[in-house]
């Protein structure tokens, strides 16, 4: 397995557990019905999605120029479409569970 190959595994692992983690904080959220519990979950809530925004804003690999190069719109790789959703998320947990949103 080339170097390449595993430090994507890594990041893409990386990503994963980040969108799992905020998967557990926002179903433990929903479920809480203690005011405090539900202050505490949602500042974790709001870190996690921070942190999922700056791993899914480290850019890929770079793309290949070459035959089809010239195309208006590169198709983007399931890698890339998974961290465009993940980017999206997380600024809409930001925005919903953000400091200033209480």
């Amino acid at each position: 397995m080339a170097h390449g190959d595993v430090q994507r595994r890594e990041v893409d692992l990386r990503l994963a557990a980040a969108v799992a983690e905020i998967e557990g904080l926002y179903t433990a959220l929903l479920r809480t019905t203690s005011p405090g519990r539900r202050r505490r979950l949602h500042a974790e809530l709001f870190r996690a999605a921070e942190f999922l925004a700056v791993l899914a804003a480290v850019p890929g690999r770079e793309r290949r120029q070459g035959r089809g190069a010239s195309r208006v719109r590169p198709r983007r790789s399931r890698r890339d479409r998974r961290k465009a959703l993940a980017e999206r998320g997380a600024a809409w947990i930001i925005a919903r569970y953000g400091r200033d949103a209480h």
